[in-house]
């Protein structure tokens, strides 16, 4: 008699081995998809910082053409510079808002360019709907040893909410020199 056939060996991977590379193959996707949405959460920030600095220094420009008297540049703040007070959206002495110099001044004179900037990006765009960027700048005069207003520095001040439900802040400085002053050995503006 001729001996049996042997049982070939198993081949292929069993139910368990399966479901093992199953789940690991999950945990990696779940892994790759969750960075995705982080990238796309700082791409969306950087994109909201990239914007509120360009309105920053658009407001910038547009206070360098002002006159030195200019309304929009008179209200000046109590606060030192060097207070850090001094660079808070929410202290409200000195600070003017850009919604409410438009609406003081009643025409755009200079600034149409940073609130063009601001109410494209989502601004008021829908009635009812929260601005994506709050836009506001404090003055605070620059005094010689005589008490003579001698410049102004005046930081722009532009923030908008993160979507860690906080608010992150683009800050940029500017002086203003008073025209009445050159000449006669001005103050030293101290360093922003």
């Amino acid at each position: 008699m001729s001996p049996l056939p042997r049982a070939k060996s198993a081949r292929g991977f069993s139910l368990i081995e399966a479901m093992a590379a199953l789940a690991i193959f999950s945990i990696g996707l779940l892994g790759v998809l969750h960075m995705n949405v982080l990238a796309s959460q700082q791409n969306g920030l950087a994109r909201r910082q990239s914007t509120a600095s360009k309105v920053a220094r658009d407001l910038v420009d547009a206070f360098e053409r002002l006159p030195y008297e200019h309304t929009l540049l008179s209200t000046e703040s109590t606060i030192a510079p060097a207070d850090p007070r001094f660079a808070r959206f929410d202290e409200v002495d000195g600070r003017v808002k850009l919604a409410d110099a438009l609406a003081l001044v009643g025409e755009r004179p200079l600034l149409g360019a940073a609130h063009a900037s601001v109410s494209a990006d989502g601004a008021g765009s829908r009635p009812g709907s929260q601005p994506i960027y709050e836009v506001a700048w404090r003055v605070a005069p620059v005094k010689n040893a005589d008490g003579d207003t001698e410049a102004r520095r005046i930081l722009v001040m532009v923030r908008f909410p993160t979507t860690a439900g906080g608010f992150k802040q683009v800050n940029v400085w500017a002086v203003k020199a008073n025209p009445q002053a050159m000449g006669r050995g001005a103050a030293a503006i101290p360093e922003i």
